[in-house]
């Protein structure tokens, strides 16, 4: 299928927030798209059911990192892939053909002005929360990515650090509600959970080549991202520098 026909295909002929930026990658990637005609009826879909304005910036980052990852030669990818539970990540990225890690894309809905940190309540709150619900789709035995996109990234490495230990704090208290607020069922099952997250990056919405990225890595990870791996991903990201 020609570039013009997916791309008609996809959105109808019909006016469109995220045509040009699909446009762009289509003309730009034979890999990404190779990817978008193999679940072309899958993103027809979401084009097609996605009205929200913020949803739409869900799926825009969705699409976008499939993008960034398919820059890599290594790197497959299957969307939405079959997982046997309720919740699956976004994306199953294969490296070459030896190892398969998981990635789960997220954003950040709440708004900080430049002089409120992360740190403070009004940031902490808003991205534990976005960090916690995400837990329960995260697979056992395997490395698990979880991308957050912010409309503006003031964060630090310090501060997501600082965000990350102030969880795990919460999380060894004896107070229930906060297990259960992300269906998690006690102490132990959240940390059971908490393991397999393997690292956070966390990144502004329509990424550039000079956009600040943040990530942190789990030291607790019962699957880190293998070294060779995580440089490849770094890469995609444009965060090989850290």
């Amino acid at each position: 299928m020609l570039v013009d026909e997916l791309q008609a295909y996809l959105f109808d002929g019909q006016p469109h927030s995220l045509v040009p930026s699909m446009a762009k990658w289509l003309a730009s990637s034979r890999r990404f798209t190779a990817f978008v005609e193999t679940f072309r009826d899958k993103i027809r879909k979401k084009l097609r059911t996605t009205q929200d304005p913020q949803t739409l910036q869900d799926l825009r980052l969705e699409l976008e990192t499939a993008y960034l990852l398919l820059q890599e030669q290594p790197f497959s990818l299957v969307y939405e892939p079959q997982c046997g539970q309720k919740r699956c990540p976004d994306f199953a990225v294969t490296y070459t053909t030896r190892l398969t890690f998981m990635v789960e894309i997220t954003r950040l809905r709440s708004v900080l002005l430049p002089d409120q940190p992360f740190t403070t309540a009004a940031g902490v709150e808003p991205l534990t929360d976005t960090i916690c619900s995400k837990l329960g789709q995260l697979l056992p035995g395997q490395s698990n990515v979880l991308i957050v996109g912010v409309d503006s990234l003031h964060l630090t490495h310090s501060d997501l650090q600082a965000v990350m230990l102030r969880i795990q704090q919460r999380a060894e208290r004896s107070d229930p509600s906060f297990w259960q607020r992300y269906r998690l069922k006690d102490r132990a099952d959240f940390f059971r959970h908490y393991q397999r997250l393997s690292e956070v990056l966390m990144r502004g919405l329509h990424l550039q080549a000079d956009a600040p990225v943040v990530e942190w890595i789990n030291p607790q990870a019962k699957e880190p991202l293998p070294g060779k791996v995580r440089t490849v991903f770094q890469r995609s990201h444009g965060i090989n520098q850290l």
